[in-house]
């Protein structure tokens, strides 16, 4: 991990106690994800355009506070060939205004570190700032949508993103994800990442105290990572709340 986005989280972590803010929920989460068919991500990148399997490892949190809310995360991939990377999102959001009732819920100043390493030497770290809104959406049990200005790392051009998230669950099945829309640049394309995962969850069957899920994860990724590649792949999951 990047110690530029480690000291972020540190720093968040000090200013919350001392601010005295009132917090809502908080949640965290361990999975593996395990599937093949991925493109990009192998040691012999350019050179070759084959499907690649692949596993990752997460780590995650999400929490809600009175100021706005916290996510993070971090994953490990582990892929054929001996490929390695590593990846991690801090993501704050600190809220401008709140509405009661209608279909928006808040308006959210919104900022993003993004930072990733591979095995292949690979680096990058980006910073993302942008507007959000959080949307009550009937059925659903969280949605939003964010609009971001993306500092790229690398002497890669700056572009724009528009994310979306959302969640719903019909009893111990949910259906959660999210959709990034990124307009790309002179120097790489725009891209589209469509990715849903479906669960169930297995925690009471199993007597555990939170949710065990276990499910599929689609990844849809048109121009992956702004380049002519197209990924389209299902991948089996395991997650476990703490």
């Amino acid at each position: 991990m990047n110690h530029k986005i480690l000291a972020l989280a540190i720093s968040a972590a000090a200013i919350v106690p001392s601010a005295h803010a009132e917090r809502f929920f908080s949640d965290n989460s361990i999975s593996v994800l395990m599937g093949g068919d991925f493109k990009i991500d192998s040691a012999d990148w350019p050179q070759s355009n084959k499907d690649y399997g692949l596993t990752t490892y997460t780590v995650e949190h999400v929490s809600g506070y009175s100021w706005g809310g916290l996510f993070f995360f971090m994953d490990r991939d582990q892929g054929d060939n001996n490929f390695r990377a590593t990846y991690s999102e801090f993501s704050p959001k600190f809220f401008l205004t709140q509405f009661q009732g209608g279909v928006v819920k808040n308006i959210n100043l919104a900022f993003t570190a993004e930072s990733g390493s591979t095995s292949s030497g690979f680096s990058q770290d980006n910073y993302l700032y942008g507007l959000g809104a959080d949307l009550a959406i009937p059925g659903m049990n969280y949605a939003s949508a964010t609009w971001y200005y993306c500092k790229n790392d690398n002497g890669v051009d700056s572009d724009h993103q528009l994310t979306l998230t959302y969640g719903a669950n019909w009893g111990q099945a949910a259906f959660e994800g999210y959709i990034d829309y990124s307009t790309g640049s002179d120097d790489h394309l725009s891209s589209f990442n469509f990715n849903p995962q479906l669960t169930y969850d297995l925690g009471p069957l199993l007597g555990y105290s939170n949710k065990f899920k276990v499910g599929i994860e689609y990844s849809s990724w048109h121009n992956k990572y702004g380049t002519q590649f197209d990924e389209d792949t299902i991948s089996a999951l395991i997650k476990v709340h703490m």
